[in-house]
């Protein structure tokens, strides 16, 4: 009983060390003003942490994506994260879900004002 025990213990941890840590290959990084108009801009950051967002982008917090996924067209998606795990979470939901993950960004620089919107000059 105490093998079962620590067997399903084990593969427990391992499955969320997967989904959180092991990056995914398929996807690539580049800059979001690089993004096509056939891809939907997806800011998974917290609502906290994001203060910019991005003009033209859906923001949902990865947790907030079970309740909201219904909400993103179904349309190529480039995502906009703040760690790795952040993109490896999100696009291994989101693929689950029957979604195209292609690109992302990582948005590590902070914001001087809240709220404000990155803008194309």
């Amino acid at each position: 009983m105490k093998i079962l025990l620590i067997a399903v213990v084990i593969v427990v941890l391992a499955r969320t060390f997967y989904i959180r840590l092991v990056p995914i290959k398929q996807v690539k990084a580049i800059p979001y003003r690089q993004v096509d108009d056939t891809y939907q801009i997806l800011d998974v950051r917290d609502y906290n942490t994001a203060g910019c967002l991005v003009q033209g982008s859906k923001h949902i917090p990865y947790g907030y994506l079970p309740r909201f996924y219904a909400e993103i067209e179904h349309r190529p998606i480039h995502l906009l994260v703040e760690s790795q795990m952040d993109l490896n979470m999100a696009s291994r939901f989101l693929r689950k879900k029957g979604y195209s993950v292609n690109s992302y960004t990582m948005m590590k620089k902070p914001c001087k004002v809240k709220g404000m919107i990155y803008k194309e000059a």
